[in-house]
């Protein structure tokens, strides 16, 4: 039976708990990086930080999280009928969404903004290079010939699994930037147009963690089966690319590179 005629018969805590059930359940998200998320702050007299014996110490580069485009979902019990959508509305509410109407979708969507709690930053190819030097960027000179303290916290990074190799012998410019705790690859493309809200988990294959003790890096090896070939030598890679830099600056926090499954919500 396709139609449920008896639905508006029963009681409203019950039809409550049903479009309840028909909504997502939010993990974790995936937000696409772009250009232009660094910008200057100068401290003033009146900032608590305000250093008053250099001026220079009080300029800073913030990687402003605010600057990360918002990714879209749609909940279709949006358009059943004034008591659906008002369920929706009301999770939506709980989870920071805003409700808009997608030209490219002709329909409405939740806009879902970027946590620096939760998600994690997605670096297609093409923007690598950007995202790793995009204080050095020529055509931005904001920051150039000028000493600035760094202000960033960016603990995730996804990049796809395809590239992650020939972005290896270049990871430790990622650090200078960002002091990441984690560094994950995906077994799926994802989009990089008007985005869609992707969710990830870990895929259960093998890890690399840095041990800031010990001033290596220790393997994890997971599920065998959830290794794609030669995923095991790419972790030595990128362990062996990032030792060096770790153990020169006496690197404290973790970090854990991994792969992971990225999924459309």
């Amino acid at each position: 039976m396709s139609t449920f005629h008896l639905f508006p018969n029963l009681p409203p805590e019950i039809r409550s708990q049903i479009w309840e059930y028909a909504l997502p359940i939010l993990e974790p998200g995936v937000h696409f990086f772009r250009a232009g998320c660094w910008t200057p702050r100068y401290l003033s007299p009146t900032d608590e930080e305000y250093e008053r014996d250099d001026p220079n110490d009080n300029r800073y580069a913030m990687f402003n999280n605010s600057r990360i485009n918002k990714t879209w979902l749609a909940v279709p019990i949006v358009d059943v009928n004034r008591e659906a959508r008002q369920a929706a509305l009301r999770w939506a509410q709980g989870h920071h969404l805003q409700l808009c109407f997608l030209q490219e979708r002709q329909a409405l969507v939740f806009l879902r903004p970027y946590s620096l709690e939760k998600d994690t930053l997605y670096v297609t190819p093409g923007r690598w290079e950007r995202f790793v030097q995009e204080l050095m960027a020529p055509d931005d000179m904001r920051f150039m010939n000028s000493g600035y303290w760094l202000t960033s916290y960016i603990d995730r990074v996804v990049m796809p699994e395809s590239f992650f190799e020939e972005a290896i012998p270049n990871l430790h410019q990622m650090f200078q930037t960002h002091d990441l705790e984690a560094l994950e690859t995906a077994l799926e493309p994802a989009s990089d147009g008007f985005d869609p809200s992707y969710q990830y988990e870990p895929s259960g294959g093998s890890t690399a963690s840095w041990n800031s003790e010990l001033r290596r890096f220790d393997f994890e090896e997971g599920n065998e089966e959830m290794n794609r070939p030669g995923w095991r030598q790419l972790l030595n890679q990128a362990a062996k690319a990032l030792i060096e830099t770790f153990a020169a600056c006496r690197r404290e926090k973790e970090l854990s590179i991994m792969a992971v499954r990225l999924y459309k919500v």
